[in-house]
């Protein structure tokens, strides 16, 4: 009988060994599949900012062909009767990357040359005289027409205005 039960306790033992052995290898797989399961979140969100910027720049690539739509004549306003300065001359174009955006342009110049020989009046000289005045009447000439064409028009992206000539006399 003794050597039975040091056969069994031998057993016992191979079995304890073997469970420990089961449970290190359940760790460390579980390990493994938590580390591959972070890196994996890495990669992708890394990889995401990636994608996007390259949608971007695919945006940017497939955009098409400027079009500059020039405002002419120029825009000549009377200022203010307290204002110093007389008058206020601005020659514009207008810079669109989509086809419908030129073609409302061109359909809808008057009504646009209207809200921004409005828009133009309403300047003091004061303000125009330092750049950050102009950078200010630019981008509310780029809501005139952007809002024109969202009310009038195919509602496209007007890109930028541009003042080609600025003069205050």
């Amino acid at each position: 009988m003794a050597a039975e039960e040091k056969q069994a306790e031998a057993g016992e033992t191979e079995v304890k060994g073997g469970s420990k052995l089961k449970l290190v290898l359940i760790v460390v797989g579980a390990l493994i599949l938590v580390g591959g399961s972070i890196g994996g979140t890495l990669l992708i969100v890394g990889g995401g900012d990636q994608s996007a910027e390259a949608e971007v720049e695919e945006v940017e690539v497939s955009r098409g062909d400027p079009s500059y739509i020039d405002l002419k004549p120029a825009f000549t306003v009377n200022l203010a009767p307290e204002d110093p300065v007389g008058f206020l001359q601005i020659s514009m174009q207008v810079l669109t990357f989509n086809d419908d955006v030129a073609n409302d342009l061109e359909k809808h110049k008057p009504l646009i040359r209207n809200n921004l020989l409005v828009l133009f009046g309403q300047q003091k000289s004061a303000d125009l005289r330092v750049p950050e005045g102009k950078e200010q009447l630019q981008k509310t000439a780029l809501e005139t027409v952007q809002t024109v064409i969202n009310e009038h028009g195919s509602g496209g992206e007007v890109e930028n205005v541009f003042f080609t000539s600025f003069v205050m006399q």
